[in-house]
């Protein structure tokens, strides 16, 4: 996706700024009755300063020709929707649109800035989430801001942000094809085995942990993304092929709460159940989808940190599958003979597996990570932040100049759950 660029302006604010928690609109605005002025970052700078603002309310100023300023930074509270501030993200359109039509350099340029500002916060392109002034305040109108003409393209704006983000409905079904295709052929030629071992050692886990974490869940679940715990079987009258499906199509909606163990790791407590489906529905795949469940587990892995370092430490199948049982598992029988159990399930997998490397598909080959809590979108910093403090994550002990982790190896999958885990409120128990 192209990235526009901005003009950094340096405007100096005369009040303190406070910073934004979390952003999923953006407002649109223009300068209103001033003779169709093309007004300047540094002009509406001056005018909010004179009404005794901290200065410019818009985080970004789009002039005739297209260009775009810097206005207040991006990482602040703006001042430009009454009461919408602490979660948006305000864009100034020069002129007046009741008047004078919008530049096509500035329609295309806010779609453009518009698609990249919902890449970056996660933020759906669509009209629900990209508004004009008007939309949002009860005292404004369309006529007052944005003005008419640039409300009434409003809609154009939207789509060619989409388009700019994600490229004509075309190409985004020719990709989304061409990676099913890839993707149903890899799993035709790779067992379930074969994609849970390549996985894990594609994660950096050595022979020994991948074999322990294998036999453990080939203990839960017998290695079976769509493994529906037997009681329920029995007392849902389902089994695993109609329970994945009845999840799916909606037609059975207490998944989350039902307690019934479900999937390769045969996930039960309410909360690990609603980020699971929550994860697979980000997905868009079947609450069976052996990858999705796969990525979901490693995302849970990495919340305990002891754990994670004995089994990069692992140096026998015994110590592996022990460590595992014991601190993520916790099954209901943890005796010497569970384990030894556990064990030997581990073992054949060690025999069968040592030694080889099984290509993974290549979306995880090529998935962007980010290590440095700085390098991450704003609207994910803070949770990040919380769960290094809480020692929920600890990138290995690596820090960076500022002592911050500098190793998280995160996704902005992973992230998404730990953000909606930590609105939850999951992570403020003690």
């Amino acid at each position: 996706m192209e990235q526009v660029d901005i003009i950094e302006t340096n405007l100096t604010f005369v009040k303190v700024l406070s910073k934004r928690e979390y952003t999923d609109m953006i407002v649109i605005h223009h300068t209103g009755s001033v003779h169709d002025m093309d007004a300047s970052a540094e002009q509406i700078h001056s005018w909010h300063i004179n009404q005794d603002w901290a200065g410019i309310g818009y985080h970004f100023v789009i002039r005739k020709d297209g260009t775009i300023e810097r206005g207040r930074p991006e990482w602040a509270i703006g001042s430009h929707t009454y009461g919408e501030n602490s979660h948006t993200i305000g864009i100034h359109i020069s002129g007046d649109f009741n008047a004078a039509q919008p530049t096509e350099a500035q329609i295309e340029k806010c779609a453009m800035l518009i698609a990249n500002l919902c890449d970056d916060y996660d933020i759906p392109t669509d009209r629900d989430h990209i508004v004009g002034h008007g939309e949002l305040d009860p005292d404004v109108t369309p006529k007052g801001c944005p003005g008419l003409n640039l409300a009434a393209k409003l809609d154009t704006i939207s789509g060619k942000a989409n388009y700019y983000r994600f490229g004509s409905p075309e190409e985004r079904a020719a990709k989304e094809a061409a990676w099913r295709e890839d993707l149903e052929n890899l799993r035709r030629e790779l067992s379930y085995e074969e994609q849970i071992w390549g996985y894990l050692k594609g994660r950096g886990l050595n022979d020994f942990a991948a074999a322990g974490v294998m036999g453990n869940l080939y203990a839960e679940s017998g290695l079976s993304p769509t493994n529906l715990e037997n009681y329920y079987e029995s007392s849902l009258g389902m089994n695993d092929k109609e329970y994945t499906a009845a999840v799916d199509d909606g037609s059975y909606d207490n998944f989350v709460h039902d307690s019934a163990g479900y999937g390769l790791a045969q996930w039960t407590y309410w909360s690990r159940k609603q980020a699971l489906l929550e994860h697979i529905k980000g997905k868009g795949v079947s609450i069976g989808d052996l990858s999705a469940q796969l990525e979901y587990l490693w995302h849970e892995m990495q919340l305990y940190p002891a754990m994670m370092k004995h089994l990069h430490n692992a140096d026998s199948v015994e110590k592996a599958t022990s460590v595992f049982m014991l601190e993520f598992e916790r099954p209901a029988d943890q005796s010497e003979a569970a384990q030894w159990s556990r064990a030997n399930f581990s073992h054949d997998f060690y025999r069968k597996y040592a030694g080889q490397t099984i290509p993974q598909k290549e979306q995880e080959e090529t998935e962007m990570r980010y290590n440095k809590i700085s390098e991450m979108p704003d609207w994910a910093q803070p949770t990040i932040r919380k769960l290094t403090l809480k020692g929920i994550l600890n990138g290995g002990g690596v820090k960076d100049e500022n002592g911050d982790p500098a190793d998280l190896d995160l996704s902005k999958d992973m992230i998404r759950i730990y953000v909606s885990n930590d609105r939850a409120g999951l992570y403020d128990r003690d």
